[in-house]
Order: structure tokens, then sequence, then C-alpha cells
């Protein structure tokens, strides 16, 4: 979606006067669409842009093929306005949330996961060396979450109230950075996990973890 200005700029910057970096080459490559390479008067002569490049009389036949054709997008509200964005439009009519039966109310909490179980020092959840981050996963919209040391010493509570409409529910994961409730991180060994619900019951859940050693070499 640059402007078109017959490839002067890709020229320009690929010249080899300019000495141009392979970082900066790549980063005009990565601008053509598409691109060939059509033979001049070596073999035939070529017609004009007007007339199709490729004499009526000659029997060569150019044929492009390409998996998403170029499409120009428009805005909806401005049909001159070009987006460059493709547009997408679906219908979700007779889709939507349904209520628990009275069994899948009773057995919910039996869908509430600790990940990873066990932890040994890295998670797929977690951003840098600097960060330890493990999820208790499908949590109630109404519910309180306490972990507990193995011999029954308080570490941390979560206290979730996400009965918002119309969503009922914004995530069903909680995110335990491995910190008790003061911001210290917890030691190794294991942890049990108290969550109860209203009108769903309670459920305790075993978690192990070895913390991961403190890394400064990115300071």
């Amino acid at each position: 979606n640059t402007a078109y200005d017959e490839c002067a700029y890709l020229r320009w910057g690929l010249s080899p006067e300019l000495q141009t970096s392979a970082t900066a080459k790549l980063a005009r490559v990565k601008q053509i669409a598409w691109s060939g390479l059509i033979l001049g008067n070596q073999l035939f002569g070529m017609s004009s842009y007007q007339d199709g490049l490729v004499p009526r009389n000659n029997d060569a036949t150019v044929q492009l093929r390409v998996d998403n054709p170029y499409q120009t997008w428009f805005n909806d509200n401005d049909n001159n306005a070009k987006t460059g964005h493709p547009l997408y439009r679906f219908k979700i009519e007779g889709r939507g949330r349904t209520d628990l039966s009275t069994v899948q109310i009773e057995n919910a909490l039996d869908s509430v996961k600790v990940v990873p179980n066990p932890y040994y020092g890295f998670s797929q959840y977690e951003t840098s060396q600097f960060t330890q981050t493990v999820k208790i996963t499908n949590v109630p919209g109404v519910a309180t979450v306490t972990i507990y040391s193995l011999d029954g010493k308080f570490i941390r509570q979560y206290t979730r109230n996400e009965q918002y409409e119309p969503y009922n529910q914004i995530t069903p994961a909680i995110e335990w950075d491995l910190k008790n409730s003061k911001g210290i991180p917890v030691a190794s060994g294991v942890y049990l996990i108290h969550i109860t619900a209203p009108g769903m019951g309670e459920r305790t859940v075993k978690w192990f973890g070895i913390a991961r050693q403190f890394d400064p070499s990115g300071l």
C-alpha cells in the first residue's frame, strides 16, 4: 500500500552506490508484493502497456498465479478513504452463553487446574527472566482462592467478583506470580490452593513448584 513511484524508491535503496546493508535491503524487499522479469527485444519486440506488452501474434503466454489476489479495501463510511486493511463480515445471531445445568454446577470446580503443575522454574506465561507466573484456570466468576503452604500457613488470597453484564465473566484464570501477600517470592515446595464459590462448593488443589534462581545477567 505504498504510493506508486515506478519503483524509484526501491531502485534508489538497492543501488550499489549506497552500499546498503543487508538489513536495510531486506526491509525494502519485504515491501515488494510480487515481481517478474520480462525479456525485452532480445527475443521479440514487446507491445505497449495498453496492448498488454506481449504481442498478440506471438505464442508466448504469461500467467500470474497468486494465493491472495491484491484488492483495494475501502472504509464503509467513506468509499473514497482507503484503509489498506481487509474487511470481514460475520454474524453470531442465535449464539450465546447458556446457563449451567444442575449437574454442571455441582461439577464446575472439578475443572479448576493449576498450570503448569509441577512447575520447574519456567512457564510459557512468563515474559522475561524476571517474571514467574502460573495460572489457576477455570475459576468461577465469583470465588475466593486462598493459597496455603503444606503446613497450613497462609500465603495469599484472591477474591473474585466478575459477574458483570452482559459478559458475565471477564477471564476464567488467575495469574499467580509465585509471591505471598507481602510481595516476597515463595520457596520451592508443595502448596495447597483452596477454591470456594457460592452455590458450587469448594475444592483444594495441590501444586508443586521449584523456584527459579535469580538471574542478574539481564540487569
